[in-house]
């Protein structure tokens, strides 16, 4: 065998225990469609059944053990799942248990005969931990002697720690000032020799902002110059959106055609006369790119379908912006090209960028020519909630959407016409905090195969990308912000590729995991560690 040897529970004072009163989940899989996040040894097999360890006599027993849960902010936690076992002899069990370092484990059950539901409290010496393993085994001597498991969840209650607060800085219309090297450690939390490295490892062009400063920049021809960044242009389109819904929000509701503030989840029909995606979409359909393949616009029924170029129907955002404007265009410009340039571009104080040729017709989907520096920009806009040198550019909540899924149903890693982690494991994944959300999701749960584990901090990374490597990367939690220019890549995989490479500077130096990886990856990527959270306004 190659686990410990059997033992019966004994000398813990673990006891069932009713699960906690308006808990959190941070651990939840019924193994019915797959083992999500565990991973096995021995032989495993699962079903509508759970998941069913078998015995071996001369190979391992069947085990399966979870990823690491990051327990940093919870107490009273318990887990419930449900078991039986088939075949087991006397001095043979099933076992559940768990470890805070994956190699020394603590034993809450170990039967061979125990059935049906159970919950058990586990010690306080499980809370409060970068990991937190979760295994279940069999440990017995023949194929016929097996043990399952069905409906496995870990429940914990928040210590109520307050997030971390500060100011939000950005450079204003100012040109950026680049912090010189001999102070980064010092300004901003990154180690200058492992930036260094991340330069040799990355060998393309990047920057890094954290604080509201640039803190690092690299451009292996020494410079950077505007060119198209292509698919990142949606991005800036959907916040030219929420400029927009900022700038209207004062106008008075009306159904008449044509008039009114802009809405996120206002009808399209009430600003065209005539379109070709689903006659029902709303703002939100449209950039959450639904409205054109989706026969039904109802959960569970929409569908994702990319819209590359734009033809599909974000290009038509253009022309609800004309529409909009066209109500007071002293204030609001003549059309979207002189509302982008008063009420984005020239707030953000861009140096070096142009959409399009056009002022009177944008496309929603690429012609964005930029450089890196006016990309941070950008970037640091959503990173600070849509506020820049003290005023609000971008509407709260909109910004909030944008950076969370829209329709769960559709793509789990889509927003407002901007992507979201759910690849890198040592990143938080954007996550609402109760669910449905919106008027127009009607999402029961975050949709992830993995589950929908609870966050003491709702920081998930989120990012703009384009065609041949183009970036704009926000993590939100450190209060950083990564560009990166022409990396040749194009996936969702892209991002944790950079971090991978740049996250050794920021670990070097982080106040809680200094030079401790794994640790660090363990709490940030659970969204339970979070040291320089700024909330947006009303708390988000």
């Amino acid at each position: 065998m190659t686990f410990p040897t059997r033992r019966l529970l004994c000398g813990l004072g673990l006891t069932f225990a009713a699960a906690a009163a308006q808990a959190d989940v941070l651990l939840d899989q019924t193994f019915s469609a797959g083992l999500g996040s565990f991973t096995t040894t021995g032989s495993v097999s699962t079903g509508s059944y759970g998941a069913r360890m078998t015995a071996s006599l001369f190979s391992a027993d069947g085990a399966i053990r979870s990823a690491p849960i990051s327990t940093v902010g919870f107490s009273n936690l318990t887990l419930q799942f449900s078991r039986s076992s088939t075949g087991l002899d006397t001095g043979e069990a099933g076992i559940v248990e768990f470890s805070t370092n994956g190699s020394t484990y603590t034993v809450l059950e170990s039967s061979a005969s125990a059935s049906g539901p159970a919950t058990f409290a586990l010690p306080t010496t499980a809370a409060g931990q970068a990991t937190l393993y979760i295994r279940f085994r069999v440990n017995a001597n023949s194929s016929t002697e097996s043990y399952t498991v069905t409906n496995a969840r870990l429940e914990g209650t928040r210590t109520g720690t307050p997030p971390p607060t500060g100011s939000l800085t950005d450079p204003g219309t100012g040109p950026w000032t680049l912090v010189s090297p001999s102070n980064v450690a010092n300004e901003c939390k990154l180690d200058p020799s492992a930036l260094q490295q991340a330069n040799r490892t990355l060998g393309l062009s990047y920057a890094i902002v954290r604080y509201g400063k640039l803190c690092h920049e690299y451009y292996p021809s020494g410079r950077d110059s505007a060119s198209q960044v292509y698919s990142t242009t949606k991005t800036m389109g959907a916040l030219t959106i929420g400029a927009l819904i900022h700038q209207t929000r004062n106008l008075t509701p009306t159904t008449t055609r044509k008039r009114g503030p802009l809405g996120e989840f206002q009808r399209i029909d009430h600003w065209l006369d005539s379109f070709t995606f689903h006659r029902d979409s709303t703002t939100a359909h449209v950039l959450g790119m639904v409205s054109d393949a989706s026969s039904s616009l109802s959960y569970p029924n929409r569908e994702f379908v990319y819209d590359t170029v734009g033809s599909d129907a974000i290009n038509r955002l253009s022309d609800v912006v004309n529409t909009v404007v066209a109500q007071d265009t002293t204030r609001l410009g003549s059309n979207i090209g002189a509302f982008w340039t008063r009420y984005l571009a020239q707030p953000l104080g861009f140096e070096n960028s142009t959409w399009g040729t056009s002022s009177s017709s944008k496309n929603f989907a690429t012609s964005w020519q930029t450089t890196i520096r006016d990309m941070a920009r950008l970037g640091l806009l959503m990173n600070n909630g849509g506020v820049w040198g003290g005023q609000r550019l971008v509407d709260v909540n909109y910004l909030y959407n944008l950076a969370h899924t829209s329709f769960e149903d559709a793509n789990t890693r889509y927003g407002y016409l901007t992507w979201l982690n759910e690849a890198d494991s040592c990143a938080p994944k954007p996550q609402y905090r109760s669910y449905p959300h919106g008027p127009v999701s009607g999402a029961p749960n975050c949709g992830r195969t993995t589950g929908c584990p609870a966050q003491q901090y709702d920081v998930g990374v989120f990012f703009a990308a384009g065609l041949g490597g183009q970036y704009i990367i926000v993590h939100r939690g450190l209060d950083m912000v990564i560009v990166v220019k022409d990396s040749g890549g194009q996936s969702g995989e892209e991002p944790g590729r950079f971090w991978q490479a740049i996250r050794p500077a920021v670990v070097a130096l982080d106040p809680t995991y200094r030079g401790n990886n794994t640790a660090f990856c363990a709490a940030y990527g659970a969204g339970n560690y979070a040291p320089d959270l700024k909330l947006w306004e009303g708390n988000r």
